[in-house]
């Protein structure tokens, strides 16, 4: 059986914001093939005061994130909960060969598809196109170690 990056990647994202105060991570589980009716629209709920942060984990190799690996019920969930005040919603996206990662709020997917996109290239990031944050991170042989205090004053410094 092959190495799951992706869960890797998940479990090393809940290592980071687990280790700030004040922060309260919640991952949700992830039923194979929607077992049983549950279809979650996110991996992690976090909540940083004044915000609830809805994140999605994606780990792609190469230099796209194909849109159609985020499930149509992510798409609309995490659109759904971006509306409401005070909730910062998206996609994290760990791009394994460029040893980056960046958050994408599920709005700039959003406009993306309605302008035609299919993915998100590297590019879109490393030239500004979207809107994004950072991940910063010490790598290890494979993952990172992430800074998710960071991170978070980062992402919500944007939101405010």
């Amino acid at each position: 059986m092959g190495i799951n990056r992706g869960k890797q990647f998940e479990d090393a994202v809940k290592k980071a914001f687990s280790k700030v105060p004040n922060v309260s991570i919640d991952r949700l589980m992830d039923p194979m093939a929607g077992y049983a009716g549950v279809r979650n629209i996110c991996d992690y709920i976090i909540y940083k005061k004044p915000h609830e942060i809805y994140l999605e984990c994606k780990s792609t190799h190469g230099n796209t994130l194909p849109f159609s690996n985020i499930t149509q019920n992510q798409w609309e969930g995490l659109l759904e909960k971006s509306k409401i005040e005070g909730v910062i919603a998206g996609v994290l996206v760990w791009y394994i060969d460029h040893n980056v990662t960046y958050f994408v709020p599920i709005t700039e997917f959003k406009r993306m598809k309605d302008e035609g996109a299919k993915s998100l290239h590297i590019n879109h990031l490393n030239h500004e196109v979207v809107t994004h944050v950072f991940m910063p991170g010490k790598k290890k042989r494979v993952l990172f170690e992430y800074d998710a205090f960071t991170f978070l004053d980062e992402l919500c410094r944007g939101c405010s």
